[in-house]
């Protein structure tokens, strides 16, 4: 006989057989006992958790014509012909490869027939989150009116990608992860009576992180090197480290032996392991030593005791803060090495960063922030830079200061001659920034030109407040000395909203043209209307 995969020969067949998942299976049991099935299922969880297998042990417990108490016989011939795929009643589609709107709409022209051998037709759509928007589309509305015999059950691992509109016509089952306790159980009934030591059941629960496929999968490879399957021969087929190598690893990290992280780093490539399974390893590894830390030997479950001693004695090196600060750094070197085009720079940058303990590393902060405020002190006191301060009404001329010291404190050079009015206006802009804060408001404004010796400054509507402000007669006196003082001659000062100015220079416009028609035609020849 033709050899089978581990995961499909144990393939659970009742309800009963089912590991974990005991809410799903007990609702789904009741309901096929009381006869309230429903017409649409919608089972979500990540691989390996039972979705499809569920969705079989359903379809058959449904039209099996001997059930016990909610399962399937597996004897009657509905049972065995679903069993064999023979029949016509149950139809299994895979999503990912029939994603199409043709392809849904050749499938559901099939619902209008009743079936064939059992009481209900059962359409398993497997990753129904990879079919496209018009197959949903086509899917909605048989799904929410199907004939009294269609029942749908659909499988995903992705359900934030289901429209909203096929959710709410569903029945949801979430199926959790297996812990390791329900991993280690199924593959010694896998295992049988072959040689597999403990260690090596652990270590393969570890690494299918919750899926029981994935633990059946790595059995069956461990099974088929032959002889005992130990701890030692299993992270040689995942191309993990061994533990020792961990522990070793991590008491580098502890000390900050930089040198001796990156021999270990070294080896480690030597060998020909895997960054992204050294980095996985390395953060179960860290977890464990969190756990002694928090915890004690409660918190190591599934540890032996010699493992947990040594658990908690590296525990004892570290602080629960740093042993936090390394978990994050691990973390974030696994996310960063699947897209790096050098996994091993990142590895290396994280362990210099993990040599380094925080406390040295605020106090050399600390050091660096101080020499740094202590060489700014000296030159401030040697007068290389001058401190930006505001300066009194009236201020004695500065003696002989260094160069640029009056540029930096806000001191504005006198004006070239035959300054522009804009130049003039920037001039004085600076100046009063420089020596009154409180009127620094004036930047916010648009200066549109002066009038005679009048200087405008325009502000739009979300900035009225400061009309009132400028033009109060202390802040007027002062804006127009800073003018006089960068070139203006008997500078006068106005602040306006911007539509008023508007309507002024409108009216001076139309003023001067009416002037410009008086030379021309004589005033008396001239009749001005509003329109």
């Amino acid at each position: 006989m033709e050899y089978q995969a581990l995961y499909r020969r144990f393939r659970p067949q009742t309800f009963s057989d089912m590991v974990g998942q005991k809410a799903v299976v007990r609702t789904l049991r009741n309901q096929v006992q009381s006869g309230r099935v429903a017409h649409a299922y919608l089972f979500c969880g990540s691989r390996g958790t039972g979705k499809t297998s569920a969705a079989k042990i359903l379809s058959r417990a449904v039209n099996c014509l001997n059930p016990r108490d909610g399962d399937p016989c597996g004897e009657c011939e509905a049972c065995r012909n679903i069993l064999s795929g023979a029949s016509l009643d149950v139809v299994e589609v895979d999503a990912a490869s029939n994603s199409r709107v043709e392809e849904m709409r050749e499938l559901l022209a099939q619902v209008d027939y009743p079936p064939q051998f059992g009481r209900r037709k059962v359409y398993i759509i497997d990753e129904v989150h990879m079919l496209s928007t018009n197959a949903f589309n086509a899917l909605l509305k048989t799904l929410e009116e199907p004939p009294e015999y269609m029942i749908f059950i659909l499988a995903t691992t992705d359900p934030q990608k289901v429209p909203a509109t096929i959710l709410s016509r569903c029945q949801r089952f979430d199926f959790g992860r297996f812990t390791e306790e329900e991993l280690v159980g199924r593959m010694k009934l896998a295992a049988g009576d072959r040689n597999v030591t403990d260690e090596a059941f652990s270590l393969i629960a570890q690494s299918a992180e919750g899926g029981m496929r994935d633990a059946l999968s790595l059995l069956d490879m461990c099974l088929g090197v032959g002889g005992e399957v130990t701890e030692e021969s299993v992270r040689a087929i995942l191309g993990a480290v061994d533990r020792s190598f961990l522990f070793t690893f991590t008491d580098a990290l502890a000390a900050g032996q930089e040198a001796e992280a990156l021999r270990l780093v070294e080896e480690l490539f030597a060998r020909g392991n895997d960054v992204a399974v050294f980095l996985r390893d390395l953060n179960r590894h860290l977890r464990l030593v969190t756990m002694a830390k928090i915890g004690g030997r409660e918190m190591l479950r599934g540890v032996s005791e010699t493992s947990a001693e040594k658990y908690q004695a590296q525990a004892a090196l570290f602080s629960e803060e740093r042993l936090v600060r390394l978990l994050d750094l691990i973390l974030h070197a696994e996310a960063d090495a699947r897209w790096a085009s050098s996994p091993r720079a990142v590895l290396e940058v994280c362990v210099l960063k993990a040599c380094e303990k925080p406390e040295e590393q605020d106090v050399q902060a600390l050091l660096e922030r101080m020499h740094e405020l202590e060489g700014k002190l000296s030159r401030i006191e040697s007068g290389q830079v001058a401190v930006r301060t505001a300066a009194p009404k009236a201020a004695a001329p500065a003696a002989a200061a260094p160069a640029g010291a009056e540029e930096e404190a806000g001191a504005v050079p006198p004006p070239p001659v035959n300054a522009s009015d804009g130049e003039i206006w920037n001039r004085t802009v600076k100046k009063i920034r420089a020596e009154n804060p409180l009127l620094t408001g004036i930047s916010y404004g648009r200066f549109t030109g002066r009038t005679g010796n009048t200087w405008h400054l325009e502000y739009t509507e979300d900035k009225q407040i400061f009309i009132r402000m400028m033009n109060q007669d202390k802040n007027r006196a002062l804006i127009e000395q800073a003018l006089a003082a960068c070139g203006a001659e008997n500078p006068t000062f106005e602040a306006a909203a911007a539509e008023n100015q508007a309507k002024k220079r409108a009216q001076a416009a139309a003023d001067k043209s009416l002037d410009t028609l008086s030379d021309i035609f004589g005033r008396e020849n001239i009749q001005v209307t509003d329109k």
